[in-house]
């Protein structure tokens, strides 16, 4: 049994010249695509890194106000008791007002 030689034509070994064209498009297109993705991607990362750095500020601001928070409350108490402190001081110089004008006067 022989096989016939048969020749191939070009066509069926080399793809087309618009299918050519068509895959370069094809290809073009997806790496514009994978271009902006690399894009996207590289701007997300800054937005991670941007984002974990406001958020250890927020953190470091949380505890001044926390800070200051408590200050703020030492403050509230000194100043409440300033109120005890100004009437103990009248008290005390009214008794010694008192003490004075009922001493006898040696004269």
């Amino acid at each position: 049994m022989s096989y016939p030689n048969r020749t191939f034509t070009s066509h069926l070994h080399r793809p087309s010249m618009a299918h050519l064209q068509l895959s370069n498009g094809q290809s073009s297109a997806l790496q514009a695509r994978v271009n902006e993705k690399k894009v996207e991607l590289e701007n997300l990362k800054q937005l991670r890194d941007l984002s974990a750095a406001l958020a250890g500020h927020m953190q470091v601001l949380e505890e001044k106000l926390a800070t200051l928070a408590d200050g703020t409350e030492a403050v509230a108490v000194v100043l409440s008791n300033w109120h005890n402190v100004l009437r103990a001081i009248n008290l005390a110089a009214g008794e010694l007002i008192n003490e004075r004008d009922s001493a006898p006067s040696m004269g």
